[in-house]
Formats: C-alpha cells, structure tokens, sequence
C-alpha cells in the first residue's frame, strides 16, 4: 500500500496544467451555460442573446443582472469573466389582447 501511496503522492498531478480543469461558466436570464453550450473568453452580444434564444435583432444584453446597466452592442466583443451574469430581453414586446 505504501507503494501506491508513494506513486500518487509523488504524481500529484504535475503534468496536469490548471487551464486544462477550468470550465468557463456563465449565467445568461440566471441560466448557466459553458464551453459545451458556446461560452468562450472572448464573446459577442450577439452570441451571448444566442444561448437564451433571443433573435439577435430583437435582443438587448446587458452585463450583470440590472436591467440600468449599459447596453452590450451585438457585434461588440468582450472579455468573459468566470461566472459572469449577463441580462438578455427582448427590444420589443408583441402581444395583447384581440
């Protein structure tokens, strides 16, 4: 048993670099999403209005959860943060009463 315990213990996870375990997540309407979904460092406001299936035509983006803070253009790109929230609604609204 010592054996094994040496082995890992002098393995230790040396030829593993940090970047190769970290997932980029963020949250978009408050639903998560990563890498698996699109989510990459650098993103666009388009991109992002894509993963809550907002027509991009149609969508506001804003960084963080305030529907006050400024709005991120569609083609701007921007500098993903790890669990960064962002805001997505739509420009207009249809519907009411017939």
């Amino acid at each position: 048993m010592s054996d094994l315990t040496q082995q890992h213990d002098t393995d230790g996870g040396e030829n593993k670099s940090p970047s190769a375990h970290r997932h980029l997540h963020i949250f978009v309407n408050r639903r998560k999403f990563g890498e698996e979904d699109g989510v990459t460092a650098i993103m666009t406001g388009r991109q992002i209005a894509l993963l809550v299936e907002v027509p991009p035509e149609l969508a506001i983006v804003r960084r963080g959860e305030d529907g006050n803070a400024p709005q991120i253009g569609l083609e701007d790109h921007i500098e993903i943060r790890e669990g960064e929230h962002f805001l997505v609604t739509r420009s207009t609204v249809e519907g009411g009463w017939r």
